[in-house]
């Protein structure tokens, strides 16, 4: 067994929490309210902030150019592409500028972006990129869950469906699969002393991720 699959047996109950999270069967029925999405969508784009500066420090913490290269690449997609996607996702969700420019961390989004950072800065590339491998992997696991599941979000009627459709579209094998792909590499080369500090950080960030979901709900008022 792999040192990945070791983690995700570990914590599959964390794992399956964050993959199958409400909101997110909820966003595949198509059912998810405008209110949920825009506050999720609104705290990951000042989220986002903080997983540029973990990538960007992962790159110049790479021990040689090739295994740098897809952390790059990754990071280039999130400054140019994905900030378009967000910035076009903002007027679909009637959200105008002066909103999510002014938007204020909830406690959620704040704490786990400084976890990141502080690992960025103080921990070694493989245990980056073990947080890494949760921000994105869980992403690419429910993406293709409900793509394989025939998710139909537009059959719902909701004037969302259609973007809805497409944002689980963009969380599929073609745009995440390589850099999952990547970090499962890395953390599979750990030795069996590395494991301990790994896996707690797995837990750690899969914690962060449920919570994340869980904020779209409650709000953190």
């Amino acid at each position: 067994m792999t040192v990945t699959e070791q983690l995700k047996q570990k914590y599959s109950t964390l794992w399956d929490a964050a993959v199958h999270h409400r909101f997110i069967t909820e966003l595949g029925e198509g059912t998810l309210s405008r209110e949920r999405f825009s506050r999720y969508f609104e705290q990951d784009y000042i989220f986002i902030n903080d997983l540029v500066k973990m990538a960007g420090i992962a790159v110049a913490k790479a021990p040689n150019n090739k295994i740098a290269r897809p952390v790059e690449e990754f990071l280039n997609a999130i400054l140019g592409a994905e900030d378009t996607l967000f910035i076009d996702a903002f007027r679909t969700l009637g959200i105008d500028e002066s909103q999510y420019l002014s938007a204020q961390p909830l406690p959620t989004t704040s704490s786990f972006g400084d976890f990141l950072v502080r690992l960025a800065y103080e921990g070694s590339f493989r245990e980056v990129c073990t947080a890494m491998l949760v921000t994105e992997g869980v992403y690419l696991d429910w993406g293709e869950r409900l793509q394989t599941e025939g998710a139909n979000p537009r059959g719902s009627g909701s004037d969302l469906g259609g973007f809805y459709e497409g944002w689980i579209e963009l969380h599929g094998e073609e745009a995440l699969g390589p850099i999952v792909e990547h970090l499962t590499m890395i953390v599979d080369e750990a030795m069996d002393i590395d494991i301990p500090r790994l896996e707690l950080i797995f837990e750690q960030a899969l914690r962060y991720e449920v919570a994340f979901w869980d904020m779209a709900y409650d709000g953190e008022k």
